[in-house]
């Protein structure tokens, strides 16, 4: 049985596609927090994933490290415009996906 229906599996290969294109032209961390590797794996989608999933204006590249910072400090984020405060803001962001 197909867990996603036509639209959202077409959403998502253009969101693929778009992300490794963005971290390779992107591949440095944004925000270097605690224990930065430097290295952008991962793209923080700071105005949720809803309707701004594929709005590459709206994305922060990261390494693992500071992704997984701006979610443990959720208030810090918000005040530094880090994290989306609006509706949708429970929306999760893409994880670590294997470029190679």
């Amino acid at each position: 049985m197909k867990r996603t229906s036509k639209k959202m599996d077409k959403i998502e290969r253009s969101y693929s596609k778009l992300r490794k294109e963005f971290l390779l032209e992107h591949s440095m961390c944004q925000l270097r927090a605690v224990d930065c590797s430097l290295t952008a794996t991962d793209v923080h989608h700071k105005k949720g994933r809803g309707k701004y999933h594929l709005d590459t204006t709206t994305w922060m590249p990261l390494c693992r490290n500071c992704h997984s910072f701006i979610h443990e400090h959720i208030q810090e984020a918000k005040e530094y415009g880090f994290h989306y405060t609006g509706k949708g803001e429970d929306d999760e962001c893409c994880e670590e996906e294997d470029l190679s």
